[in-house]
């Protein structure tokens, strides 16, 4: 196959997946992001679960990258995966589609950089739009507003 041939090939499969891809899907950002300047790893995750627990979500864990996540011997404490979860709304969620257990419970991941800490997640609505299951989606919404008063609290 010539390199013409692959790239329309690739173009057309890019046009049907917009094409058939949802309107809701089209309208959401993929990652919710937000930054914590001047602060270290370890302040970013207090004030993160403080954050947390003020938004009626109960912190489980974090995890730092090097722990079970690469191989041994690498070291990457600048990176921290932060869990936590609001058990009803994931019980009503997993309820209506358990597909949502491949986002649940909620994470945020904490990459510590020369200017402070940037807070990265993935945007549940944004999933949601993809499984086609509107009365998911719309606690997927209500998900999505949660993340952001979380991550903007944290960044005060």
């Amino acid at each position: 196959m010539s390199k013409n041939h692959r790239w329309t090939v690739t173009m057309i499969l890019w046009v049907i997946f917009f094409v058939t891809m949802p309107v809701a899907a089209q309208e959401q950002e993929a990652l919710l992001v937000g930054s914590l300047k001047g602060r270290n790893i370890g302040q970013a995750t207090e004030r993160l679960i403080q954050a947390i627990n003020s938004n009626n979500f109960t912190f489980v864990r974090f995890q730092d990258v090097d722990d079970r996540l690469v191989p041994p011997g690498w070291k990457a404490k600048s990176v921290r995966i932060v869990y936590f979860c609001n058990f009803e709304l994931m019980s009503k969620a997993l309820a209506l589609d358990t597909r949502t257990s491949e986002f649940l419970p909620c994470r945020i991941t904490l990459i510590e950089t020369a200017q402070g800490v940037d807070m990265i997640a993935v945007n549940p609505a944004w999933v949601s739009a993809r499984l086609g299951n509107h009365r998911l989606h719309e606690y997927c919404v209500q998900m999505k507003k949660d993340y952001q008063s979380i991550m903007e609290e944290a960044a005060l």
